[in-house]
């Protein structure tokens, strides 16, 4: 008969394994103003990074955030079109991440980035139905951006595989000392 210990190992192992496929790598506080919004941009490589954009004017887009965000960082390079229907976000590069695609694959490979909203962090994100430069955002919503995935920006706090390593070896412990 396998001990709790033996049972346990493969679950920490295959746990951590699941938590390291997708992760916040950095988060960023960018401009000034009254009121904050947040971007979270998600890669196709399970990296994401969060960016608490602040901001005074009325009127204030979700597309005004992103290029908030590439005129402060030199390392966030935006690549986009615009036509009589919109902005269209073809590209984001930033510390060395970066995806590419304007849908040319698309229904098999979802190959453009997608573009999610919600209210506040404790609402769920809804896929927007308007583009991010006719969005007007609001004090603490939220704007996502999730390439070659039709699913919902990961969460915005991940736990680090290491911490989740180490919850489960406290447990181990105290399973121990109650023989």
């Amino acid at each position: 008969m396998r001990t709790f210990h033996q049972l346990l190992v493969p679950l920490v192992i295959v746990g951590a394994a699941e938590f390291s496929a997708a992760e916040i790598v950095d988060s960023f506080d960018i401009g000034e103003g009254l009121f904050t919004s947040t971007v979270q941009i998600d890669f196709a490589n399970g990296n994401g990074y969060v960016f608490d954009v602040r901001w005074t004017a009325g009127g204030t887009t979700g597309w005004d955030l992103m290029t908030a965000i590439a005129v402060e960082l030199d390392e966030f390079v935006l690549d986009y079109s615009t036509s009589e229907w919109g902005v269209f976000l073809q590209g984001i590069e930033t510390f060395g991440d970066s995806d590419w695609g304007v849908g040319a694959g698309w229904p098999e490979v979802e190959d453009y980035w997608h573009y999610w909203t919600r209210v506040s962090s404790e609402n769920d994100w809804i896929f927007s139905t308007a583009g991010a430069d006719v969005r007007t955002v609001s004090d603490g919503s939220w704007d996502g951006w999730v390439f070659l995935s039709p699913d919902a920006p990961q969460p915005s706090v991940v736990p680090a595989p290491g911490g989740f390593c180490l919850g489960a070896m406290v447990l181990l412990k105290r399973r121990r000392r109650r023989r």
